[in-house]
């Protein structure tokens, strides 16, 4: 099977600057744009399935790749992006400014009282992994979410629980494409983070 792990476009909160987790934007002029791209990049991939985080950002990504497919978007909350609590909806300056003790740590990993804890992240990623392995051999499917849980969910994918001991290298533009397959339980990664539907090349 193929997996083609997605990043939604641009977002408002892209645009602001802000660190977004749970809350909620929907995509900027230029995310619309690269949204649409992304959906005709696709044009000629028949799709088995697209999964999507309910998030709008996310969610109107995906909607862009079904209006070139025969099927629906199938949204899922355990693909939204890292729960960030008191930091979510601030710039990293305000966040450096009330939280100094943060400033040299993962704002994804930060500890802080009230976001998700690397437990929980652990879990919702053994979720997707399961998820995923029940695409079929032959099927492909396109999974729409968000930079930080995409790039924990790659480092999931090669140290399992012990991800969250490990630097993680990966980045993930605005509908950045990452192909994942597995063949007789051995996973391969074809490409990371590719947006050349953006730059026409």
């Amino acid at each position: 099977m193929d997996i083609y792990l997605i990043r939604h476009g641009e977002s408002e909160g892209n645009l602001a600057k802000k660190l977004q987790g749970c809350q909620d934007f929907e995509l900027s002029s230029a995310g619309k744009q690269q949204a649409a791209r992304l959906g005709e990049h696709f044009s000629t991939t028949a799709l088995d399935y697209i999964y999507s985080s309910d998030l709008t950002r996310a969610y109107e990504t995906a909607k862009a790749i079904e209006k070139h497919q025969s099927l629906q978007v199938m949204t899922a909350s355990t693909l939204r992006e890292i729960y960030l609590g008191p930091l979510q909806g601030k710039t990293r300056e305000q966040i450096y400014k009330e939280y100094p003790e943060v400033k040299n740590k993962s704002l994804l990993q930060s500890g802080i009282e009230g976001t998700e804890t690397d437990e929980q992240i652990t879990d919702r990623c053994r979720s997707i992994y399961d998820m995923l392995k029940k695409v079929k051999q032959g099927e492909k499917a396109a999974l729409v979410s968000h930079g930080g849980l995409l790039s924990i969910f790659l480092m999931y994918l090669l140290a399992g629980d012990a991800w969250h001991t490990l630097h993680r290298p990966f980045r993930i533009d605005n509908t950045g494409v990452t192909k994942l397959s597995w063949e007789n339980e051995k996973l391969s990664i074809h490409y990371i983070n590719q947006y050349h539907h953006l730059t026409g090349h």
